[in-house]
């Protein structure tokens, strides 16, 4: 019975997610927020010719935003300001791409619709490049270690792994609301360590996990940085050191640039909800 309730709940959250936007509503605060954790908004633009734009990420040797639209099955290249610059779509195998990452030379992609597999992007030519251990793929970034990160929406668990799709680790994120989808995931430096932000669909708050090689801590959360009724994709941009989020408000999908602050050496480590255990 418990595994039934737990598959209905799943099977719910899936296709809430699916159904029309206007059918959500923000979820309500979480009360993790935290003084030690700054966003600053800095710019925003309105994403030009925009269907369903989902997942992001900031090509810092070109000095370009990458945006990955889920119902145009396309991937949208813009400037830091939102002048489009190009556009281009994943193959067949690829249906309605959502997450977005870049490597050293190519870009990574997964899948929502046929979540099996992650695929390539390189010398202009796709192929399929590991299987998906997610089954609800979302977000996904890729850290300076070459270490892949991804979360899944309904199942609110975060992945680790390496370019060959081993998976390093994996956790349940007890943090966030339950009860909505996960999306934004993006691993950016503060002072030495490595944190991990996570945003949801209705999720009013960001949510912060600082990894230091062996265990996985919740930092605390903070209120997005821009008024919206719906929270996707989040890229930090190393070049400009400050994060790039897809966020919609009203009919009009936008991206918010914002400068982040977490004071980490002011958190008490014995008052942080510590992931202790993977799955």
């Amino acid at each position: 019975m418990k595994f039934l309730l737990t598959l209905l709940m799943a099977t719910w959250i899936a296709f809430s997610y699916a159904a029309s936007e206007d059918n959500h509503s923000v979820e309500p605060q979480s009360g993790n927020s935290t003084d030690n954790i700054v966003l600053t908004p800095v710019g925003t633009w309105i994403i030009p010719n925009g269907s369903t734009p989902r997942g992001i990420d900031c090509s810092d040797s070109a000095g370009e935003i990458y945006i990955s639209d889920y119902s145009a099955d396309s991937i949208f290249v813009y400037d830091y300001t939102g002048s489009i610059l190009e556009k281009f779509s994943p193959p067949a195998e690829v249906p309605a791409v959502q997450g977005i990452c870049f490597g050293t030379d190519y870009i990574l992609v997964n899948n929502r619709e046929s979540g099996s597999n992650i695929h390539k992007y390189q010398s202009e030519a796709w192929s399929t490049d590991f299987a998906n251990p997610a089954s609800d793929p979302m977000g996904m970034d890729m850290d300076a270690t070459d270490i892949i990160w991804e979360i899944d929406g309904a199942g609110h668990i975060l992945y680790r792994m390496d370019t060959s799709g081993t998976v390093l680790n994996q956790w349940y994120v007890p943090e966030p609301p339950p009860s909505a989808h996960a999306l934004a995931c993006t691993v950016f430096p503060v002072d030495g360590r490595q944190v991990i932000l996570l945003g949801g669909q209705t999720w009013p708050d960001f949510y912060f996990y600082e990894w230091d090689g062996s265990t996985l801590a919740f930092l605390g959360a903070q209120a997005i940085p821009q008024a919206s009724n719906h929270s996707y994709g989040a890229a930090w941009c190393q070049a400009r050191e400050t994060i790039f989020w897809i966020y919609k408000d009203g009919g009009n999908y936008g991206v918010c640039e914002f400068q982040i602050s977490i004071d980490v050496t002011a958190l008490d480590r014995t008052t942080w909800g510590a992931i202790k255990a993977s799955l």
